[in-house]
Order: structure tokens, then C-alpha cells, then sequence
């Protein structure tokens, strides 16, 4: 029998591999992803807007159609209603149209499809995609969230500009529920906007109780924030991956992505059907960035004043970025900026 050396296998494999490789290429490549966006892009200031109070206790998710705007409140899908939450739609004046009550915990994203017969919703403590009736806000379909986790930091990261909008409307004690962000009794939090959402035990949302079949504690971690469709297919960001993900809603899988600007991603929009170019709201940086969907590359960028509501929820409309600060405590204004 012939004993042959490890050395000698490994050579020998790797020859043969090369030559499976030369013959069949795709298997040893992988597609690409766009890089981080380069600095140095142009930045302009933005005039606000504030229009009126988004309906129920918050507002952490938005989109703008033909129909009015849709927004998702994230009050009572951890307490009261564990795993529902409210969306509603209210007119361009500030009207309620609808109101629904579909799965959805600790909500953070809204989106619409272009027949306006669903919507998805980005249920982050869950981690997970949820397609609900656009009328009844019956679950449809059920989706994992690519690159859910936990949001990390980097030492090269902007540091979160203060809160000085949300301190300046809420108050300083506020009984009860609907906080979202601001804390499992609405008190505000830390300055900045990545405070999170406490719990009774200490270990923050996405540590909730223990999962059926799972030993141990459940990891902690979110899920997606910013929603939108574009010629059926699904634009989602994802704070703990630093991404936007463009996925095939069919298949689910992910078809593109690029990294977002900041680590505090939030609402996205886009405006056309046939639009090259998506704006990306980040709330710690209390700023929208356009993006170039095929590159990632930043060609604009927009700057809200110092104590300006934070950009959550936000969607493109008719030359205007609109957008929602989950103030909490029925306190939350929609507002928008010219582009």
C-alpha cells in the first residue's frame, strides 16, 4: 500500500482543484459588494418642516403613497399586545383614514407595495419581515431578517448628536407605555438616539423570555428599520449589519446590498418606480443621504438644523423627504425637507 503524506495530498488536491476551478470558475468567486462609502461628499442644510402629530403613541416607520401616509407605531407590541402593533394611514392634512393591528414586535419600518394591497413590516425585536393585508392586517407571510443582530460600534463612528428636539417636547416623566426607544416607561433616555428600549430584567429588548426548544437565554439583538418596494422587489435597512439589502421578495433572497453611512440607519426612500438613487435616514447623525443604488456611492446629503426632530420612519414624496421622530407619548411629528 502507498502512504501518501499529508504535504503531497494537499498539493496534489489543490492541483485538482485548480483545474475544477479553471473549468467551472463561478464556484470559487463570490459576487461582490459595493466598498464603504468614500468621504468628501457634498452636504447641504435642510429648512423643517414640522406638518403634524403622527396618530397613537409613536411613530417609528413610514411610507408616502397616492393614499396618504403610513406610519407604525411601536406602543404595546412588547407589553400590552405582545407580538401586535398599530399602523395607521392619515391623509397629507393629517387625517385618520385606517388604522390596523398587524403582528409586529418593536416595529421600526413600514413599506407598501405598488398595488397597495400589503404592507411589509420590519418587526425588529423579533427579527423578523412580515407581510400583512393592507386592509384587514392579517399576516400573509413571514420572513428571517438578513444580518440581524446586534447594532455594534466602530471607533471611527460620529458620535450621536444630543436629543435636543425630543428633551425640549417630552416630559420629564411620562406614566405609562409608548415610550418605544425612550424606555419601557417613556422616561428619556441617555442623550443621542441609541438609548434603546429597557426591560424589567435589566438586559434590554431583544432578551425577552426564554424561546421554546432554545436552552439558554435568547441572544440578544434587532432586526430591520427603513422599508421600501420598488418594482416588486424589497428595500430593507439593517442597523446591526450596516446594510441595505435589496431582496426578492419570492425567493427571499438577497439580490444586492451596499453598507449604510452610519450605524444608526433608519427609514429609506425611494421616489420613482424607474429612480436610481435611494435617500437613507440616519438618526444619530440627524441626516439623509442619497445613495446610488447600484455603487452605494453618497452624491448628496442633507443635514437637519441642531434641535430638529430625528429622522426615523422616512419616505420620498413629490420633491420632499418626509419623515417621523418617535418622540413617544403621542408626542411624535411627521415632518419633512425639501430635496
Amino acid at each position: 500500500m502507498t502512504t501518501l503524506k499529508r504535504r503531497d495530498f494537499l498539493t496534489r488536491a489543490a492541483a485538482a482543484g485548480g483545474a475544477v476551478f479553471a473549468s467551472n470558475p463561478v464556484w470559487a468567486q463570490q459576487g461582490d459588494t459595493p466598498p464603504t462609502p468614500k468621504r468628501g461628499w457634498a452636504s447641504r442644510p435642510g429648512k423643517v418642516e414640522i406638518l403634524f402629530k403622527a396618530p397613537g403613541l409613536s411613530g417609528n416607520g413610514m411610507q408616502c403613497t397616492e393614499e396618504g401616509i403610513w406610519t407604525i407605531d411601536v406602543a404595546g407590541s412588547r407589553t400590552d399586545t405582545p407580538g401586535r402593533c398599530k399602523v395607521y394611514l392619515s391623509s397629507y392634512a393629517g387625517k385618520l383614514l385606517r388604522e390596523l393591528s398587524p403582528e409586529g414586535t418593536g416595529p421600526s419600518g413600514v413599506g407598501v407595495d405598488e398595488e397597495h394591497r400589503s404592507i411589509w413590516i420590519g418587526s425588529t425585536y423579533s427579527r423578523e419581515i412580515i407581510r400583512s393585508d393592507a386592509k384587514t392586517g392579517e399576516t400573509i407571510e413571514k420572513h428571517f431578517t438578513p444580518g440581524a443582530g446586534v447594532i455594534y460600534k466602530r471607533d471611527s463612528d460620529t458620535p450621536p448628536r444630543p436629543d435636543t428636539y425630543g428633551a425640549s417636547v417630552r416630559p420629564r416623566a411620562v406614566s405609562g407605555g409608548g415610550g418605544g426607544r425612550r424606555g419601557a416607561g417613556g422616561e428619556a433616555p441617555a442623550p443621542g438616539q441609541n438609548a434603546g428600549q429597557t426591560t424589567a430584567d435589566g438586559l434590554g429588548v431583544g432578551r425577552g423570555g426564554a424561546v421554546a426548544g432554545n436552552p439558554g437565554p435568547p441572544a440578544p439583538g434587532t432586526g430591520a428599520h427603513g422599508q421600501q418596494v420598488q418594482n416588486g422587489k424589497l428595500w430593507i435597512a439593517v442597523p446591526p449589519a450596516r446594510m441595505i439589502y435589496r431582496m426578492n421578495p419570492k425567493t427571499w433572497t438577497v439580490e444586492h446590498m451596499f453598507p449604510t453611512v452610519g450605524y444608526r440607519p433608519h427609514g429609506i426612500g425611494i421616489e420613482t418606480p424607474d429612480a436610481k438613487y435611494l435617500w437613507e435616514a440616519d438618526t444619530n447623525m440627524g441626516a439623509f443621504f442619497k445613495r446610488d443604488m447600484a455603487t452605494g456611492e453618497v452624491v448628496d446629503a442633507i443635514v437637519l438644523p441642531d434641535g430638529s426632530p430625528f429622522p426615523h420612519g422616512a419616505s420620498v414624496w413629490k420633491g420632499y423627504i418626509y419623515w417621523v421622530d418617535d418622540v413617544g407619548g403621542g408626542l411624535a411629528p411627521i415632518c419633512r425637507v425639501k430635496i
